[in-house]
């Protein structure tokens, strides 16, 4: 094609952004656009710069360096496609390294196209104008796993499993083929299966978010911690300000006895998320472990402040409160915890304890024999009862 009007026909009224620090290669666009009469086109050199431009343009095609200070072109197009608005905007990368072989497999976080540098006017305009049919004319596995996705939609597993099955023998490391079965694998509630074909999924193509956080997802659930870690990790990487990933690292680490990682992760969700009652409720939960009674006693109350009636956040206060020898005022959690739950024997232990310490042995007695009416071999209930001099 030697006319540019193909390429500004496909784009219509919308704009080019061009994510591009070197000013020589700049120059050079500029001309080649020229020549392709395209006249509504940004150059910026960073990414913090393009997500600024973002706001007020309408942007039909991506240009965007692989190698760039705050985050490389892979990341950006991973991010940017994470927007519905512009899931579907052509993106095209330029490097000057042959990494091929990686851009094959990066296709699947959205790179539509890989142009090498140096590059002439013709290869410009044959890249720009590849990207930009990629849209109107899917390639034919692409076209395979969107109509297997049908399929699941419609619930149709075998023959969308099938379809999945056929994209993976075209292309054994599609991360999207292999990500595909595995949604097949849980409906039909074979997760060990569909953890292994998303783990195949993440190995061949570390940049597909989908397999990531679906392994986080299933690594909830099952385990083990580690794996969870390890995924939560990633995806934290890929998505740094979404507090879900921090708070489920925060609950991890507490799990594994890392509380220096634990608090730093929580304390993370917290600036994220300031009205998240759970970060608050985990910190506090926290710093209970460390015998940091004041501190754990501020997090409840934060955490109170945001979702009053969690239970186990006002039985966890009235404990901090025991501890500060504030027995009043944990007897007050505790009566407040079993208003919404009147069964919980531990609720009703710990109530019996704080009515100890406040010196109303009656009383403790008397909570101590209820917590034994709930549960007969809780020996916590019978060791008080015994030392309080009841039977």
């Amino acid at each position: 094609m030697k006319s540019g009007f193909g390429a500004r026909n496909f784009l219509g009224n919308q704009s080019v952004l061009i994510i591009e620090p070197t000013l020589n290669y700049k120059n050079s666009m500029k001309g080649f656009f020229s020549n392709l009469k395209i006249t509504n086109y940004k150059f910026v050199s960073t990414v913090r710069d393009a997500k600024i431009s973002l706001l007020t343009m309408n942007v039909g095609l991506f240009i965007c360096e692989w190698s760039l200070k705050d985050m490389n072109g892979i990341q950006f197009c991973r991010e940017i496609k994470e927007n519905p608005r512009h899931a579907q905007t052509p993106f095209l990368l330029l490097s000057v390294e042959n990494l091929k072989k990686d851009i094959i497999l990066a296709s699947e976080v959205g790179i539509d196209g890989y142009l090498l540098k140096p590059f002439s006017y013709e290869e410009f305009r044959d890249a720009v104008m590849s990207v930009l049919r990629v849209k109107r004319a899917p390639s034919p596995i692409n076209k395979t796993i969107e109509e297997a996705q049908e399929l699941l939609r419609l619930n149709d597993i075998d023959r969308a499993e099938a379809l999945f099955e056929q994209a993976r023998q075209t292309n054994p490391q599609s991360a999207r083929a292999l990500s595909g079965l595995a949604q097949v694998a849980e409906l039909r509630n074979d997760t060990a299966r569909a953890i292994m074909l998303l783990k195949q999924a993440h190995h061949a193509n570390p940049d597909y978010v989908d397999a990531i956080r679906t392994l986080v997802e299933l690594y909830l659930v099952r385990g083990p911690t580690r794996d969870l870690i390890e995924m939560a990790e990633k995806a934290h990487q890929i998505s740094p300000e979404n507090p879900k990933y921090t708070l489920i690292l925060a609950k991890a680490f507490l799990e594994e006895e890392d509380l220096p990682q634990s608090e730093l992760f929580f304390k993370k969700t917290i600036r994220l998320s300031p009205k998240l009652a759970q970060a608050y409720k985990g910190l506090g939960r926290l710093y209970l472990i460390q015998d940091d009674y004041d501190s754990a006693m501020k997090n409840f109350e934060k955490a109170l402040d945001f979702d009053e009636k969690d239970v186990s956040v006002l039985n966890s206060l009235g404990l901090a409160y025991v501890k500060l020898e504030k027995y009043s005022e944990g007897i007050e959690k505790y009566m407040a915890a079993l208003k919404m739950r009147p069964n919980d024997f531990r609720i009703i232990f710990n109530l019996g304890y704080a009515k100890e310490k406040l010196g109303d042995l009656d009383s403790a007695r008397f909570y101590y024999q209820q917590v034994l009416t709930h549960n007969p071999e809780f020996d916590k209930a019978k060791r008080r009862l015994k030392n309080l001099g009841a039977a």
